[in-house]
């Protein structure tokens, strides 16, 4: 049978290389810049139990993301290559551990495909880029039910040991949902299929022990720091305990509506971001949820003779879940992406069985429109939005386009290998220039960044730099050091008291200060616009200028 994927290995080289090629730019603000700076400010207190953010007590992400963060600090440098470069080598490991638990159920081929859909989805490139807490979620997760599925095949306590290990990793990374998802997957794989003796068995409580000693040090850092001390005012309350709020309010308070941060989205949000964030396979992604659902209903025996059911759970369960929280953000159900990545690649396969032919040139055709579509945007993009320049990042483009043309006007000899082929093609190139031209430029209106080049540029200490009305989290980063928020009471008494004071700044905090009569100084201004949150009118250069706000550093004296 002829191969679906050609030389599969520099294909994964290929695109861990181009995860490689959004190290240089710039930390987006605000969560990735957020957890570069709390990582940094672990290394200025010299302390990694007890976490602050800008000086104040924070208590809401677990800190593994801060502990891997200062850890490549000490081994690199503060900069983007330390921040960005562990969460590559978390995905390397992920994608490395759907291919493993793939293979366990699985042809060879099919578990190539399911690593490749996983790599290539939008959101595993997005977010080796924008870092998140997600990142490491995400492939702990997928690492440890591999691990402890291996074990379970071979009865080999390393895979046990090191299966719950990584569960700890992932509580460490984003709270009991690490350890929850495991569970749903693995539990309700060996429920359907009844194997109690593998359901009761003791060593889970040797594999409980793993956890606990895995966060031990967060656990200790949480009472020390809160527990302790009830009489600290934490996100607006008092009597606030660091063990409840890991083990309960941070995860499970988003469904009850007891954690502080709500935005109701809705049960659907999920849908459309799947949609995006999961292309150029989400397409087959829905076809397969469909066709499995179909299969439970009317296909007779389905139950018990279906391969596995880890995919399946592990990608519906917590969809339902996360889809019930009060707060929901598009990068909460990456997730699920790895079991959706071995659901799709089976599906795939099995659409070469000769019922399933009329169906795959149906699901070509769309593919094919879709990607048609892709295109266009990207030629919106980087035509007229911000154009190429870079003759390198040019032929990538050229070539891509008449890649996707050949695929689609060339006869199809194997459906699913034009499928596969046509999808890469597309996505590969794209994110090439994602990379090395959209990011920078969208970037460039960063203002705190910018901001802060000048001020390293004008030798300015930042230890001498406040803000006022702002995050500008980028600030921190870039200057390597801790820069505090502060009201305009503070300000009026120290220039009241003669001292001349540095601070950025929005426009409304420039008229703030020149309402008390100051003498202010702009050192200089840049342009903002939210990398996070783009708008068409963003987009568009002639409109540009109308969606951008201003960033002002200042001196100021009495």
């Amino acid at each position: 049978m002829e191969k679906l994927v050609l030389k599969p290995l520099l294909l994964f080289v290929i695109i861990i290389l181009i995860y490689c090629l959004a190290i240089p730019v710039d930390i987006m603000e605000i969560d990735s810049a957020q957890y570069a700076t709390i990582a940094q400010e672990m290394i200025l207190r010299n302390d990694y139990l007890h976490v602050f953010d800008r000086g104040s007590e924070y208590l809401d992400k677990p800190p593994f993301i801060f502990w891997i963060t200062a850890a490549f600090y000490h081994l690199f440098g503060m900069g983007t290559f330390a921040f960005k470069f562990p969460s590559i080598l978390f995905s390397c490991l992920g994608i490395f551990a759907t291919y493993k638990l793939a293979r366990i159920y699985y042809s060879k081929e099919t578990a190539v495909i399911a690593a490749l859909i996983l790599a290539t989805t939008q959101g595993y490139f997005h977010f080796n880029n924008d870092v998140r807490t997600d990142t490491y979620l995400t492939n702990s997760v997928i690492t440890a039910v591999w691990l402890i599925c291996e074990y379970l095949r071979n009865n080999k306590w390393l895979y046990m040991l090191s299966g719950f290990a990584m569960i700890g990793i992932a509580m460490l990374s984003k709270g009991p949902l690490g350890l929850i998802i495991p569970v749903i997957a693995i539990g309700g794989d060996l429920l359907i299929r009844r194997e109690w003796k593998s359901i009761f068995k003791w060593e889970w409580l040797i594999g409980i022990f793993v956890i606990l000693i895995v966060l031990s040090p967060m656990l200790i850092g949480l009472y020390e720091q809160f527990d302790l001390h009830p009489e600290k005012i934490v996100n607006e309350k008092t009597g606030v305990s660091g063990l409840r709020f890991f083990f309960w309010e941070q995860s499970f308070g988003r469904i009850t509506g007891e954690n502080v941060w709500k935005n109701d989205t809705g049960p659907f949000f999920f849908v459309p971001n799947i949609a995006w964030s999961f292309m150029p396979w989400s397409l087959p992604l829905f076809c397969a949820v469909f066709q499995e659902f179909f299969d439970l209903i009317k296909r007779q025996g389905y139950l018990k003779n279906k391969i596995e059911w880890i995919s399946l759970l592990g990608l519906i369960i917590p969809f339902i879940a996360l889809s019930q929280s009060h707060y929901k953000l598009p990068h909460y159900i990456y997730v699920v992406f790895p079991f959706a990545a071995i659901l799709t690649a089976s599906f795939l396969i099995r659409l070469q069985l000769p019922e399933f032919t009329n169906k795959l040139r149906i699901i070509n055709l769309i593919q094919s429109i879709v990607l048609a579509f892709v295109w266009v945007l990207a030629g919106l993009i980087f035509i007229w939005f911000f154009p190429l320049e870079n003759w390198l990042l040019i032929i990538v483009g050229i070539f891509g386009v008449i890649g996707y043309v050949y695929l689609v006007l060339n006869e199809r000899k194997n459906q699913l290998k034009y499928f596969i082929s046509v999808s890469l093609i597309t996505v590969l190139s794209a994110n090439v220039l994602i990379a090395c031209q959209f990011y920078p430029s969208i970037l460039k209106y960063q203002a705190g960044g910018a901001v802060a080049k000048e001020i390293l540029k004008k030798g300015i200490d930042p230890k001498e730099i406040f803000i006022y009305r702002l995050s500008a989290r980028s600030l921190d980063v870039i200057t390597h050091s801790v820069i505090i928020e502060k009201s305009l009471p503070f300000f009026m008494e120290k220039i009241s008291a003669g001292e001349t004071m540095y601070i950025v700044t929005d426009y409304q905090g420039v008229l703030d200060f020149k309402a008390q009569g100051y003498s202010i100084s702009i050192i200089t201004e840049k342009p903002n616009h939210a990398a996070t949150l783009i708008t068409l009118e963003f987009l568009i250069p002639e409109s540009r200028t109308k969606a951008l706000s201003k960033y002002y550093l200042l001196k100021i004296k009495n």
